[in-house]
């Protein structure tokens, strides 16, 4: 069991915009940061996150909490499991009580240190290394190793006494404990982006059909959202305002030993959405720099695609047939040559799904046509004018063949009917509930029209109600000082009191009670009038 006193020191360092940006793409909004919400699907963004209070909420699910929550619901873990996840995420190491069962992360650092020690006793596997062009500062920079037959590795694990079941849940062991992941393989550590060992991977020396495999996904690492060398190139790309995204270890490894110190790769997938979110948080150009086989062309479409449409810049770079980055840094050549004649993404894009089609066929030309507007449908409006303007100067052809009819989607959940006057008193009393008691004998739910239930949800100060969320996260509802606040709740109450009096006036009530109530109700709109609140009373 995790000790409540180190729960409360995680999240004394844990920061909600920081969490969420590792999943979603934020973007900032006045004091907040919006999203398109992750547990629901949306065209426009609704997920609101909000810095100052720690919290997240979707104006259109109504999905919302701190940290920990989000984490729970979108990993779908335990909140032990999200515990494990944050601190993983924050290198901050819990303290467990004696029944603990959870997996101690320093496991992967053993096994690594055993994997360093092996690669040099064994020379096939360390010759390999140097063929490749791999320098002994390089070698030590990242870590590399050498994973030996299973029985060595057993008996290291007997010997270091590590826990079996800890071995598989890392995913050093397979999920049946039967071998390890890794055998007769270089190995390279994954490392989270604060540098603290998440997986690893291994490339065979011995012809194993599977040339490289990664451990499969755990509580502390999701491939699919995870880039190879990004703790040894954050900091470069922040400062360069550039990364180079590649398709395997030895490209990143190449390429930093080159002095091109940030290069980053996917680990054996894809550019996917999910890693979009970290490339977001670097704020930087992204340079593509796959194969030159059709299988990195193709990688470098699909990946151009994704990134053109969610607004990054870069390009792509393109080497001579047959070689791949740690190639042309082994040869000696000056990839400055390569990196400067780099295919913005709107032309790559264009000329690379152009050139499958004979567009002097006027059948394939049409082909080409339908698969570019495919594209160009799924487009934000800002960019997709100039996509069609450059997509039909390629083609030869007038603009309007490319347009699409708009996707026909609603505007966003967000603009469900709010009324102003009131929601910014509910906002008010949500940001200063020192000043509720005072303002509670004036201001009876019922006064409200449209957001009663949320006035309600303040007063009960059930601040946590996703309702009252809708509310209080809104930029466009402000916060009233106080004087502000007591014009803007006068305003509600003098039609308020007037239309009680019109019905007071059709009533059936016996003369003398009718009168008397006339009178207070007429006094406190006079009062009103006169800028002094009054208080409720229900009797009248």
């Amino acid at each position: 069991m995790i000790k409540p006193e180190s729960i409360e020191n995680l999240k004394s360092i844990v920061d909600i915009v920081d969490v969420v940006g590792n999943y979603v793409q934020l973007k900032k909004q006045g004091s907040n940061y919006t999203a398109l919400c992750p547990f629901h699907s949306e065209k426009t963004p609704s997920f609101i996150v909000s810095p100052a209070k720690q919290i997240y909420h979707c104006f259109g699910c109504g999905a919302s909490g701190d940290a920990i929550k989000f984490v729970m619901d979108i990993e779908k873990l335990s909140y032990p499991e999200a515990l494990e996840k944050l601190a993983s995420m924050y290198n901050f190491k819990l303290e467990y009580s004696k029944s603990s069962s959870f997996v101690r992360t320093d496991v992967l650092e053993k096994v690594n240190s055993f994997y360093i020690q092996e690669l040099y006793k064994n020379k096939t596997a360390y010759e390999y290394l140097k063929t490749r062009g791999i320098k002994d500062s390089t070698i030590e920079k990242f870590a590399l190793g050498y994973a030996p037959d299973s029985k060595k590795q057993f008996q290291f694990f007997k010997n270091a006494n590590l826990n079996i079941k800890e071995l598989k849940d890392l995913g050093v062991l397979s999920e049946n404990g039967e071998y390890p992941r890794l055998i007769e393989r270089i190995t390279f550590p994954i490392f989270s982006p604060s540098g603290k060992i998440i997986a690893m991977g291994g490339r065979t020396i011995s012809n194993h059909p599977a040339k490289y495999i990664n451990f499969t996904n755990t509580k502390i690492f999701n491939k699919s959202k995870t880039f190879y060398g990004l703790n040894f190139s954050r900091e470069h790309i922040l400062r360069k305002k550039q990364a180079i995204i590649v398709e395997g270890y030895m490209d990143v490894i190449m390429l930093h030993q080159a002095g091109y110190n940030t290069a980053i790769a996917t680990l054996g997938t894809a550019l996917t959405q999910e890693h979009l979110p970290q490339l977001q948080k670097l704020s930087s150009k992204i340079l593509l720099s796959y194969d030159s086989d059709n299988a990195g062309i193709n990688a470098a479409l699909k990946a151009s695609k994704l990134l053109f449409k969610n607004f990054f810049e870069g390009g792509v770079i393109l080497f001579p047939q047959g070689l791949d980055p740690a190639d042309v840094v082994k040869n000696g050549d000056d990839l400055n040559i390569y990196f400067e004649k780099a295919i913005p993404f709107l032309d790559f894009i264009i000329s690379y799904t152009i050139q499958k089609y004979d567009i002097k066929n006027p059948v394939q030309k049409k082909a080409a046509v339908d698969e570019l507007k495919e594209y160009i449908f799924t487009l934000p409006e800002i960019i997709r004018e100039s996509f069609i303007i450059k997509a039909s100067q390629f083609l030869q052809i007038n603009p309007k063949l490319l347009s699409v009819r708009s996707s026909g989607q609603s505007v966003s959940s967000q603009n469900k009917r709010i009324e102003v006057a009131e929601a910014s008193i509910i906002k008010t009393l949500y940001e200063n509930p020192h000043i509720m008691d005072e303002i509670v004998e004036y201001l009876s739910t019922d006064v409200f029209k449209t957001h009663q239930k949320e006035l309600k949800l303040v007063y009960e100060e059930k601040f946590d109600d996703p309702e009252l969320l809708d509310i209080v996260l809104r930029e466009d509802i402000l916060c009233l000082d106080m004087e502000a606040l007591k014009k803007q709740i006068i305003k509600l109450l003098i039609p308020y009191y007037q239309n009680k009096i019109l019905k007071l006036k059709t009533s059936n009530l016996p003369t003398d009670e009718k009168m008397h109530k006339l009178k207070i109700l007429n006094y406190k709109v006079l009062q009103l009038k006169k800028g002094e609140l009054v208080e409720s009373d229900s009797t009248v």
